[in-house]
């Protein structure tokens, strides 16, 4: 196969979700030349999301038409290392995204910031705790960077999202209503909290009974008309119930398409290449350089991107992948230990329970959003004493 060689730009972003859309505006805004590339179809919130036709429970939240197609390209899975890695033909609840905006478009908008302590979960639990807390072989450790460092990039990204939420420690004083766990804050969220459900209500006053701490999950739904830092100009949401696994036509939940794509892609130092796929990235004869990557197109013809610098910004399953395929880095070693590639990655651990109401009590199925409701965090990270639970973590 012939390779067609592109003229070389600044910038090249393999994948084109939320971390390719900030990092395109923060390359062009730097003046640099940047092209994207994004494997899936372009999509926009017009026409791709608008009503009625995103409202299509069987093809957006059953035959998951916004996610990766097993059918094309999948990946493989093992329960231990000695099994034979078999492919995955059904998502579950694992849901890589496809197409521009990525996960931003099919997730449900809650929007969370990290704790202080779990940043620094090594130094908190060994401080509190004692160092033999930490089990033998638990690869337990500290972000390089700490929450007074990420403050000002949570504050912007909730600012562009135009996030609907109450906070609990502003600038260090607790506020009633709001998250008492969290992290000291510089400003107030953008937008108010989203309007709270019956079922939210019902769990908050039951919460405030047993002493608990109960406020509105922060929402990247904007609960009234707002312009973000950027100039794009966000509705409010109506409640649809249309979220998680489906793109917002109210222009009201963030995603790349409702907060960012208006204005990037506007700007003539940046280019978006849909239906691109990147098979790895090209290093100069050292191996410790990128000069660019190689991709096909939709018509199957191998492109080469020259650049002086490559972002990957495709998810970590891709990222990681990518980086084995272009031998980049010491892959991980489950046996020795040894090697920082494909090591660590965790997908969500969560838990749940059903609540059950008194049949004179009258839900509303039909209205609400991904990120709306009630919640606490009492028994999050290190919030609670964990002296004799014998575990780690919420």
């Amino acid at each position: 196969m012939t390779t067609i060689k592109k003229d070389p730009v600044d910038v090249v972003i393999v994948g084109f979700g939320w971390t390719g859309a900030i990092m395109g505006m923060e390359m062009t805004d730097a003046g640099l030349s940047v092209v994207a590339l994004e494997r899936g179809e372009k999509r926009d919130t017009y026409p791709d999301f608008a009503y009625p036709r995103i409202a299509d429970e069987l093809t957006y939240g059953i035959r998951l038409k916004l996610f990766q197609e097993t059918a094309k390209e999948t990946v493989t899975v093992r329960h231990n290392p000695g099994d034979y890695a078999v492919p995955y033909r059904q998502f579950g609840s694992f849901l890589p995204g496809n197409g521009v905006g990525g996960a931003g478009v099919h997730w449900n908008g809650m929007h969370w910031r990290a704790l202080p302590s779990d940043l620094k979960l090594h130094t908190t639990i060994s401080e509190r705790y004692g160092k033999a807390f930490i089990p033998e072989g638990m690869l337990l450790q500290d972000y390089p960077v700490d929450y007074a460092d990420l403050e000002p990039f949570f504050d912007k990204f909730e600012k562009v999202c135009g996030t609907a939420g109450k906070s609990g420690n502003l600038r260090g004083q607790i506020i009633e209503g709001g998250n008492p766990f969290e992290g000291p804050r510089t400003s107030e969220y953008p937008t108010p909290p989203l309007k709270s459900l019956y079922s939210g209500t019902l769990f908050s006053q039951a919460a405030k009974e047993l002493g608990y701490h109960p406020f509105a999950i922060p929402a990247a739904n904007c609960s009234q008309p707002y312009t973000n830092p950027y100039g794009v100009q966000l509705g409010p949401c109506n409640y649809c119930g249309y979220c998680e696994r489906f793109g917002c036509f109210m222009y009201s939940k963030g995603s790349p398409q409702s907060t960012i794509l208006p204005v990037l892609t506007q700007r003539k130092n940046f280019e978006l290449r849909t239906n691109s796929m990147v098979i790895k990235v090209n290093l100069d004869s050292s191996g410790k350089k990128a000069t660019g990557v190689t991709y096909i197109d939709i018509q199957g013809r191998e492109i080469e991107q020259p650049a002086n610098m490559v972002i990957l910004s495709a998810y970590q399953l891709h990222n990681v992948r990518l980086l084995l395929l272009s031998g980049i880095g010491k892959p991980y070693n489950p046996q020795t230990g040894e090697g920082m590639v494909g090591r660590n990655y965790a997908y969500q651990m969560n838990s749940g329970i059903s609540l059950f109401f008194d049949k004179n009590t009258h839900f509303n199925p039909f209205i609400g959003a991904g990120a709306a409701g009630a919640v606490i965090d009492d028994f999050n990270s290190d919030n609670f004493d964990h002296t004799d639970l014998g575990f780690i973590g919420g």
